[in-house]
């Protein structure tokens, strides 16, 4: 009897079930992805065939962070290396390398494929990470406009008059923080410049200009008066970090959001305790949180904190979870300080 004969759904192959696990439970992703791994079944070489496909980067990603320090992963260094080839996304790409940082280039050559992609020259890879970025940003704006202009839908077909006028204002400024996202495509290059910054300083004034464009936020600083805080950065990738971690601030702890953020000086670096009066993350997603997209509002989000993780690299920095309170961890973020 077949499935259409008794109207039972088919099993879910391994890749569906993957690709729906990638999203709701990375964690079960990379258990389910190792066992099949190491059962060397059948199941393996087929998904691994569909990997090969464009837009698949979730899914790679799972599997090089599945096989990262595993020690059959030469089984895969092939596929790995392909990918490497093609992969567009910023965040898939370095899990990739992450994969293949330990694999001698003999062993790499010898999975490669026969016509090899030139290495994106530094130029290109900058464009590729702003562009991204500025992606990712319309795509939240825009996020805002939608909401607005559905509700606005609502409203006139229950001819709420006085409700629909908030809501065109609410629609108008959602609009408003679009174009200044499209004028981000032609920014000052002092955006982009790294020089001195005092990081408290820099902190305040990025929170009023976050207070003009969303609602405020309670920002609490605590240092040590002697404390010298000044990094080496830029605004960009200061903006990257801080603008993420203030909007997940503001999505988890609502309207009377609070930040409060604890500078300690350790030898030539400043480590950053940053909470917020939200529930802060629980342990489960202390190991996958800076490697999977991850968000508590739908599938198609969560690259804020790979954005975060990335931007803090970029200034040779570490991000990671710390232990606040028994089972809550919050953020931690270790900078090198400017020692000139």
């Amino acid at each position: 009897m077949s499935y259409a004969d008794n109207d039972m759904p088919a099993p879910e192959s391994l890749y569906e079930r993957l690709r729906r696990l990638a999203v709701e439970d990375p964690r079960g992703a990379k258990s389910l992805f190792l066992a099949t791994f190491e059962a060397n079944s059948n199941d393996l070489y087929e998904l691994l065939a569909q990997l090969r496909k464009p837009n698949e980067g979730r899914l790679r990603q799972v599997v090089a962070n599945a096989v990262r320090t595993h020690p059959e992963k030469v089984r895969v260094i092939p596929d790995l290396v392909v990918w490497r080839e093609t992969e567009t996304d910023e965040f898939t790409r370095r899990a990739i390398e992450g994969a293949l940082a330990d694999v001698s280039p003999a062993v790499a050559r010898a999975g490669a494929p026969p016509h090899r992609i030139s290495a994106p020259s530094e130029l290109a890879d900058v464009y590729r990470y702003v562009s991204d970025r500025l992606r990712h940003r319309l795509s939240n704006t825009m996020l805002s406009a939608l909401a607005q202009a559905n509700y606005l839908k609502k409203l006139m077909a229950a001819d709420l008059a006085t409700d629909v006028q908030t809501t065109i204002a609410k629609l108008n400024d959602a609009m408003v923080s679009l174009a200044r996202e499209l004028e981000a495509t032609d920014v000052d290059p002092e955006y982009f410049r790294q020089r001195p910054i005092a990081l408290p300083d820099w902190l305040r004034q990025m929170n009023t200009r976050y207070a003009t464009r969303y609602n405020a936020i309670a920002l609490r600083l605590v240092k040590n008066e002697d404390l010298q805080l000044r990094i080496f950065a830029n605004d960009y990738l200061l903006d990257t970090i801080f603008w993420n971690i203030w909007i997940n601030a503001h999505q988890a702890a609502g309207p009377n959001c609070e930040i409060t953020i604890e500078f300690k000086g350790k030898h030539r670096e400043v480590e950053l305790l940053i909470s917020d009066n939200g529930d802060g993350f629980p342990s489960d997603l202390k190991d996958v949180l800076f490697q999977q997209m991850y968000s508590t509002k739908s599938r198609s989000r969560g690259r804020g904190l790979l954005e975060v993780q990335d931007a803090v690299e970029r200034l040779t920095g570490r991000v990671d979870l710390y232990e606040a309170k028994p089972s809550e961890y919050r953020i931690r973020i270790r900078l090198p300080l400017d020692v000139q």
